[in-house]
Formats: structure tokens, C-alpha cells, sequence
């Protein structure tokens, strides 16, 4: 009998993050004849999905989770997502169950992010804001149970950063640890010029200006004020697009001559459109695991600008799908304007993108996690089938 493969995600969507992860594992699953599930709180986009969604405690989605009480939201919304997610699939009986981060039971703990290091990188830049934030004080004691504790049989890190982070914050023995990236939806991300063109017009930018494109929804930890900063430096060819639900109210005022040609759209669920639109993604990060949207912009043949703060060094190459960048807005707009002036390494830069982005689709990152899954299975007794797919080419380990 093949064992059903239970994944744990507070919100089963296409938004981004470790959401989309879910997703599109489930998806991938599903493709390849794996009975999969998912429990959740929020199930959206789940349109055409093969898999079975089991949703608990939904009534905590009529509390905002955005917003000026965001964070005292949250401290209420996770932490009863995730004791009603461990109540469930304890019940589960001859499932392998993959967390999220948001189940303390289970045989997988993909960990997108570790928090300690994130912590750890805002004291060294000074910032001391995160200690008005409570769900700090959650994340510490859910992290101490299901990481230190060693509550998992395997721990899957999605970059060697992360893999060194787990040792070194949560003493998790290496042999537990399997490195396996965040993939990437090539037909949904591809180059499409229409699309683009139509982002473009619907904001009244100029075919011919070189749109720098910025996604987040944390404007300060991903670092917006050096993009703002570089759109100073810049000629008045450049367009800046900023795609993301965070305050823009201090980036408008930093902008003293580039204010007209910085545009905020706020967030947006269609985000492939505006990576059609755009010649460069700019992501002066402090710090990153994986970084989905820089694989997304790849995919969209739109070359990368970002720093090498974690996980993007995995696959970042300068020269051949963007380039490097320090935390400078001078630095910034000195690589743009080189990379830019040069047409010919332009289209290197976007053909080296979008084959980068190739060597990671899902169905391939889907037969690593089934092999991992086929191991645990075994040790509990009873393995699911393996999905029959080639490795992903330089699969990384632990």
C-alpha cells in the first residue's frame, strides 16, 4: 500500500515563499501518481490540484494578518494553526508528513529560513526594531522544539547557508541534513514580450527605459533605500517598479530627483507579468536563504542584481545571469549602467538566466524530496513510490 505523503502549510496558495513551495509540490506529487495532501487554514489557487486538502481552524483567517497589528495578528494565528495542525496529523496513521515550520509532529522539517541567523544579521546592521515584534518570542520556543529538540528524522535545507545555519544555531548533526533547493515554475515564468509590454503601458512606462523591477514585501530587510539610492545615480532612462504591500511612505521621501521615475504598484498576485516587463531585477538583501523571486526573474529571462546575503550565491554567476551587488547605491548603479551599456552581455545575461532557471523545475526538485521521503518511509515502515524523474543536474547535499 503506498503511504500518503502529508504536507503542513498555514496558507496553501500561489503567493510566494514557502505557500508556493507547498504548492507546487503538491502539484509536482500529484503529476507523478504520489497520494498527497495538504493541511492547512487557507487553501487558495488550488484549482485543478489532485491534492487533498484537510483545513483546520479556519476561522483564524478573519484576523488580519496585515496591517499596523500585523504582528499581534500573527502571535495568534500561528501558533493555534499550528498546535490544530500537530493535533492532526498525529492522527495520521502510515503518512510521511513534510512542516513547513508550522507543525511540531512529523518525519520532515523543511526549513526555509533560519530565524537565529536572521536575528543575529539585523543586530550586526544595527537594526532592534524586530524586539517590539512578540512572534520573535514564539518562533524561538517553536524553533527550540522541532530544531534543537531534533523532533524530525530528516531536516531539508534549501541552500547550504541554510544547512551551516542549522548546525551552527541548532547543533542539528549533518547526516540528518538534506540540501534541496526551492524550484521553479518554468511555463508559468517565461519571457513574454507582450505581457510586458501591456505592465508597461498600464503603468506609462516608455518602451524604450530600462525598468529595474524590486519585489518584496519587506521594503527595509531586502533594501529598497540602496535601489532608491542607485535611481539617484541613475540617468533619467532608468524606470524603477517596486511590487510589494510594505510602506512606501520613507523610500518617496528619500527620492529627491528620481521621485517621478520610481513607481510602487503594491502587491500584486499576478507577479509574472511585471518580470515580463521588466530588464533587471535589483535585490540588495541583508539577508536570504534562496530567494524565490530572484529564480522566478530568471525564469523570465530578466538578469539578476542582488547581493550575496545566502542561498542566491547557489546560482548567482556574474557575467553570465547578473551580477553581484554590495549594499551601495553607487556600486549599484556603476554595475547597471556597465552591464546596460553593453547590448551584446545584456543578451548573454538573459539567455544565461532563463537556462539557469531551467535546471530547476519542479518535477525534478519533486523526485529529490520523493527519494528523501522513500528513506523515511522505509525506516517507519512502508515507502511511498518513487517518482521517476532524473536527478536535478549538481543536486546539492548536505
Amino acid at each position: 500500500m503506498v503511504a500518503e505523503i502529508i504536507q503542513v502549510i498555514q496558507e496553501f496558495s500561489t503567493a510566494g515563499g514557502a505557500e508556493r513551495v507547498a504548492w507546487e509540490l503538491a502539484q509536482a506529487f500529484g503529476r507523478a501518481g504520489l497520494p498527497n495532501a495538504v493541511v492547512t487554514s487557507l487553501a487558495e489557487d488550488a484549482t485543478g490540484s489532485v491534492t487533498r486538502v484537510a483545513v483546520v481552524s479556519r476561522w483564524v483567517n478573519r484576523i488580519p494578518t496585515r496591517g499596523s497589528l500585523r504582528y499581534l495578528a500573527r502571535l495568534v494565528v500561528y501558533p493555534v494553526f499550528t498546535l490544530a495542525a500537530t493535533r492532526y496529523v498525529r492522527r495520521q496513521r502510515g503518512s510521511v508528513v513534510i512542516s513547513h515550520g508550522d507543525c511540531l509532529a512529523g518525519d520532515v522539517l523543511i526549513v526555509h529560513a533560519v530565524n537565529a541567523e536572521s536575528l543575529e544579521e539585523k543586530k550586526t546592521s544595527g537594526q532592534w526594531r524586530w524586539r517590539m515584534n512578540p512572534l520573535h518570542a514564539w518562533v524561538a520556543l517553536r524553533d527550540r522544539w522541532m530544531i534543537r529538540g531534533l523532533r524530525y528524522r530528516r531536516y531539508v535545507a534549501v541552500s547550504r547557508r541554510v544547512s551551516e545555519e542549522l548546525q551552527k544555531h541548532h547543533g542539528v548533526p549533518r547526516e540528518r541534513i538534506r540540501v534541496i533547493s526551492n524550484g521553479i515554475d518554468v511555463e508559468r515564468f517565461r519571457p513574454d514580450a507582450a505581457v510586458g509590454r501591456q505592465i508597461r503601458e498600464a503603468y506609462a512606462i516608455p518602451p524604450q527605459a530600462r525598468l529595474l523591477l524590486f519585489v518584496s514585501h519587506e521594503f527595509h530587510r531586502k533594501g529598497l533605500a540602496h535601489v532608491v539610492e542607485a535611481m539617484e545615480a541613475l540617468g533619467d532612462s532608468y524606470r524603477l517598479l517596486v511590487v510589494g504591500s510594505d510602506n512606501p511612505a520613507p523610500y518617496r521621501k528619500m527620492a529627491q530627483k528620481a521621485g517621478g521615475r520610481i513607481i510602487y504598484a503594491g502587491a500584486q498576485k499576478r507577479i509574472e507579468r511585471f518580470f515580463a516587463a521588466a530588464d533587471a531585477l535589483v535585490l540588495p538583501t541583508s539577508y536570504e536563504t534562496f530567494s524565490l523571486v530572484c529564480m522566478e526573474a530568471m525564469a523570465c529571462g530578466v538578469p539578476v542584481f542582488a547581493t550575496r546575503a545566502g542561498g542566491i550565491e547557489d546560482y548567482l554567476r556574474d557575467g553570465e545571469n547578473g551580477f553581484s551587488i554590495a549594499q551601495d547605491g553607487a556600486d549599484i548603479a556603476r554595475k547597471l549602467e556597465t552591464a546596460f551599456g553593453d547590448p551584446a552581455l545584456v543578451e548573454r545575461l538573459k539567455a544565461g538566466a532563463r537556462a539557469t532557471a531551467l535546471s530547476f523545475g519542479w518535477d525534478s526538485i519533486a523526485g529529490q524530496y520523493a527519494e528523501l521521503l522513500s528513506e523515511v518511509a522505509d525506516e517507519k515502515g512502508g515507502a511511498p513510490r518513487k517518482i521517476a524523474v532524473s536527478p536535478l543536474p549538481g543536486s546539492l547535499q548536505a
